[in-house]
């Protein structure tokens, strides 16, 4: 038996929708099967939260100079968000173990390790 999925944009609609109370009329989208599953990593589309980090002027010229770095080596510059994106996608890949971390001393400790 096929299943149907409901997405988030099909339960309410888009934020704008919600804002201005669209007078579109309600579309039902026809159900189709669905595609085989991809790794969350490969699929470049998927679904993106918007996420505040603060870091301190020394991270952050850190990030400033990869960026850099990429543009005045024959490369493109590089966003720091992308920079940051690619970070957490390599370290999903690893068995980074963060169980009973109970600082942030010990917690680069560990990643420290884990990079080696």
């Amino acid at each position: 038996m096929k299943r149907a999925k409901v997405t988030e944009e099909l339960a309410y609609g888009s934020a704008l929708d919600r804002l201005t109370g669209s007078d579109r009329p309600e579309v039902r989208p026809e159900i189709k099967q669905p595609a085989p599953a991809k790794p969350a990593a490969a699929s470049p589309r998927s679904a993106m939260i918007k996420l505040s980090v603060f870091l301190n002027r020394e991270e952050d010229a850190y990030l400033e100079s990869l960026a850099s770095t990429a543009k005045f080596s024959g490369g493109k510059k590089l966003s720091k968000t992308k920079l940051i994106e690619g970070m957490v996608k390599a370290f999903r890949q690893t068995n980074l173990d963060v169980r009973g971390v109970k600082d942030d001393a010990e917690m680069l400790n560990r990643i420290s390790a884990q990079v080696r």
